[in-house]
């Protein structure tokens, strides 16, 4: 699915040819016709804005919204295991499934990164891709609501995202888990603190209340994400 590859690449750490290739990206998600024309027209808007930002202030936002602290992390593992002993176990499984697709992740990059993901899944049967997508989408909601509450046009991206996985979300379930999120980060010190801070979505017992409803949350059945069996999340 070509649109996947297109919000991958919009994902990523913005550099020049990016930021001048924002209208065969919105020709490639307007020929696919797998989105809803107001999802459409957000994501237009936002590549109309984003190709006319100034490179380096376009960088600069990236690494502000991305980079700095996790509520808007592109590693899905950070925020299901956190630092936990699962998230070692995660990596390998979920590398061993790109590699059964022929994806080699590259040196210096994580499997769980949001970008990548998105590539495997696009290089997915449909049917197989999709079902995977549908499972860690409530993970990528809830980033996209911390975005949408940021004022960033990346939430049109997360949102796209979603809607081409077809998972039907529970809305109050999204907003409470991204209730959850971390204060914004404004100091180095302050982002040494917050890094010590549990993960929004932990995988002890979260109490009489219950977790929140995130798919990536590790179960008895299944302890880690991405085994080849039950795709990515066991209880999603």
């Amino acid at each position: 699915m070509r649109s996947l590859r297109v919000l991958s690449r919009l994902l990523t750490y913005p550099k020049a040819e990016l930021l001048a290739q924002t209208d065969e990206l919105k020709d490639v998600l307007v020929q696919d016709g797998f989105l809803k024309k107001k999802t459409l027209k957000k994501m237009s808007n936002f590549l109309d804005e984003f190709g006319s930002t100034d490179l380096m202030q376009a960088q600069e936002s990236y690494v502000e919204i991305f980079d700095r602290g996790r509520a808007h992390c592109l590693h899905l593992f950070e925020h299901v295991h956190g630092e936990s002993r699962f998230r070692g176990q995660a990596m390998l499984d979920l590398s061993d499934r790109y590699a059964e697709k022929g994806l080699i992740v590259g040196v210096g990059e994580l499997p769980d990164y949001l970008p990548v993901f998105l590539e495997f899944i696009s290089i997915c049967e449909p049917e197989e891709g999709l079902e995977t997508l549908a499972q860690a989408a409530p993970v990528i909601a809830t980033i996209g609501e911390k975005l949408k509450r940021k004022k960033s046009g990346y939430t049109h991206v997360f949102a796209a995202i979603v809607e081409l996985s077809g998972a039907k979300l529970n809305a109050a379930e999204i907003e409470k888990a991204a209730d959850a999120a971390l204060p914004n980060i404004q100091t180095l010190d302050e982002l040494d603190k917050e890094w010590q801070e549990p993960e929004a979505f932990g995988t002890e017992d979260c109490g009489t209340g219950g977790c929140s409803p995130m798919p990536l949350v590790p179960s008895q059945k299944d302890d880690h994400l991405g085994q080849k069996d039950d795709h990515l999340g066991a209880n999603s």
